[in-house]
């Protein structure tokens, strides 16, 4: 009698998924997210392969929406599926790419350590 009853006392658990498997999420869409940004503020979007990116929220529509980004220095116009999204949230501003500032300042450290080697060499009379 004892198995019967804390057999259909698990069964009745698991039938109603208390342990938190199959309930629905309480976090809305990627287009509610999009639809309650205000049109060119600046955003994060999470695509579902796990990449991100920054720009400015354009025209929504029920299909998704325009995102602006830099690329190159320039201004360009993507448009986003929700089908492809995870997340869309604003964010306080859109950070530049420094990959130019990077890659010149690693060439400007080459640089300098060159002109050091360079003139430890001169001053010991090696060259």
């Amino acid at each position: 009698m004892t198995r019967q009853i804390l057999a259909l006392v698990l069964s009745t658990l698991l039938g109603a998924n208390c342990f938190g498997k199959g309930q629905p999420s309480s976090r809305p869409s990627p287009k509610e997210q999009a639809s309650a940004i205000v049109l060119n503020s600046p955003v994060e979007v999470k695509f579902l392969d796990g990449s991100k990116r920054q720009g400015w929220i354009g025209e929504v529509s029920d299909a998704g929406f325009v995102l602006s980004h830099e690329q190159n220095r320039q201004i360009e116009k993507a448009q986003v599926g929700f089908a492809q999204i995870d997340t869309v949230k604003q964010i306080k501003e859109v950070k530049p790419s420094h990959k130019t500032r990077n890659i010149l300042i690693g060439v400007g450290i080459v640089f300098g350590a060159f002109a050091i080697l360079d003139g430890i060499l001169h001053a010991r009379g090696c060259c």
